[in-house]
């Protein structure tokens, strides 16, 4: 693409040879398409039929990770683009903690085969959090799955296989 702009700028013809790129400038360019591209992706994937509950939180980790760490502290970017990323750093906060409103979530990560507690556990999540998913989840199997008293040992009283799986995440941790 650079080399397209700057045969078009270069032209004589077209007066707009004082409009010329910096290198500066080329590289705020790339910067941006970088930034962009990572928003794409996300909406890309968040617009396909494949996305469920379980990988809104990995994706929306990915997003922040990539404008925290790799973009908007890269002093290297021109202020203006530090300052528009860290701005929609915030706002996919402000969407990231509502996630904090619904079990579901954190249902979904505990329940998910192959994330369980490990995933909390890689991104650091205090112990307190960690404890915090397993009540979640144990309140949920208590309120919602696990047989009563008066019901158990009948064949119509066994549980569903969800619950086995529920029951089986609250025990290995």
């Amino acid at each position: 693409m650079k080399s397209v702009v700057i045969q078009f700028l270069d032209r004589v013809s077209n007066g707009l040879a004082d409009y010329n790129l910096s290198e500066e400038e080329w590289d705020a360019i790339s910067n941006l398409v970088k930034a962009l591209k990572i928003l794409k992706d996300a909406t890309t994937f968040f617009s396909s039929n494949s996305p469920n509950i379980s990988s809104v939180i990995p994706a929306m980790d990915a997003i922040d990770e990539a404008f925290a760490s790799g973009i908007v502290d890269n002093h290297e970017l021109c202020a203006p683009l530090r300052h528009a990323l860290s701005i929609g750093k915030k706002t996919l906060n402000k969407y990231y903690a509502l996630t904090d409103d619904s079990d579901i979530y954190c249902m979904a990560m505990v329940l998910h085969l192959s994330y369980k507690l490990t995933y909390f556990k890689s991104l650091n999540w205090t112990d307190e959090w960690i404890n915090e998913a397993v009540d979640i989840m144990r309140k949920a199997w208590t309120a919602r799955y696990k047989p009563s008293a008066a019901s158990a040992g009948t064949a119509a009283s066994a549980p569903p296989v969800v619950c086995c799986i529920l029951l089986q995440c609250l025990t290995c941790y």
